[in-house]
């Protein structure tokens, strides 16, 4: 009975010394949601032209948004093609090329449809590339009438092709498509899910259950050459490539860093956010932002990117992907693009 007795007083004297003091938090940062701009669907993925953000937003199409003034510029739920209007039915993916005046847009796991956007509110359909099963794409401007895309495609692996701008006529009327030209695929045994370039010099790609893979080129369109692949704790899904290494979203495993290095050597890698489910990431400066559908987002401090951070987790709605535009934070949500200021 003593003995109890005596546990119970030290369980006691425990907590009133220690129950009481609160975290640590000094090193957390914080946010501050300066607005949400609702697109109806659900906001999947964003591309930047300058202060306007492109966006996928699921079944609602795609949309282009003002960021300064907070307003959509304009909408579209479908396209014309041959004279019938075609409805979306989930836009996943977008990018934007500024130069040539196009939207390149890709529904769920399907080919790429190339778009002609000179602004306004006229969407003009040119032609689909790439092939079905288009899980994640990067493209960049050559140069007028001219563009380079990289595909992660699930059946073929890595897809890239020059694409030249095409017109004729016939009958009166003109035909404008964009055709391939040059470029090829390189087969994986994994499942590509993700894909990043540099646009000068490396590709990662992001191969499912395998790993990641690493490829060279010597420029711009080059044949890519593999370096080298790295086994990864789950399922690897996106990448994010910096100058130093590659950043890799592995779903329920978290996240990983890999060095350049680590490819072609001891493959020595860094594993972070270990018991989060990462969809993605997104990297700028010494600031990692990893997106956890339900849960939000989590940042991180990667000044050190073999040792990152936690900085906070903040559940801002369930979370697709983000990117950083200028100092702001911008996340796709079910409920439409969040605009955030972190404060560290």
């Amino acid at each position: 009975m003593i003995n109890i007795k005596q546990n119970t007083l030290s369980l006691i004297i425990f907590l009133l010394l220690f129950g009481c003091i609160d975290p640590n938090n000094d090193d957390l940062w914080s946010i501050s949601i300066d607005a949400t701009l609702e697109t109806n669907g659900f906001a999947r993925d964003i591309s930047m032209n300058g202060n306007n953000a492109i966006v996928a937003a699921g079944q609602y199409g795609i949309q282009v948004w003002d960021l300064d003034g907070q307003s959509m510029v304009a909408g579209f739920t479908g396209y014309e093609e041959g004279g019938t209007f075609l409805e979306f039915s989930d836009v996943a993916l977008v990018d934007v090329d500024p130069d040539n005046d196009l939207i390149l847009a890709s529904e769920s796991n399907d080919d790429v449809k190339i778009f002609h956007y000179g602004g306004g509110d006229s969407l003009f359909y040119r032609n689909t590339v790439m092939s079905a099963r288009t899980k994640d794409f990067v493209s960049f401007y050559t140069k007028p009438g001219q563009f380079v895309m990289y595909s992660a495609d699930n059946d073929d692996g890595m897809k890239w092709h020059y694409y030249n701008l095409d017109t004729t006529s016939s009958f009166g009327i003109e035909f404008i498509e964009w055709t391939p030209y040059g470029g090829s695929e390189i087969y994986t045994p994994g499942k590509p899910l993700g894909i990043d370039s540099d646009g000068s010099n490396y590709i990662a790609m992001a191969v499912d259950q395998l790993g990641v893979e690493l490829f060279y080129i010597d420029s711009l369109g080059a044949t890519p050459v593999l370096i080298n692949r790295v086994d990864t704790e789950g399922n690897a899904e996106k990448v994010a490539l910096t100058a130093e290494g590659v950043f890799v979203a592995c779903d329920d495993a978290g996240a990983l860093y890999v060095p350049k290095d680590s490819f072609s050597s001891e493959s020595v890698s860094y594993r972070f956010a270990e018991d989060l489910t990462v969809d993605h990431i997104s990297i700028k400066g010494s600031t990692a932002c990893l997106t956890l559908g339900s849960k939000g987002i989590a940042l991180y401090d990667v000044s050190d990117p073999t040792g990152p951070k936690e900085k906070g987790i903040f559940p801002v709605g369930y979370s697709y992907t983000s990117i950083f535009w200028g100092d702001k934070l911008l996340v796709c949500t079910r409920e439409g693009i969040q605009i955030i200021t972190i404060e560290q």
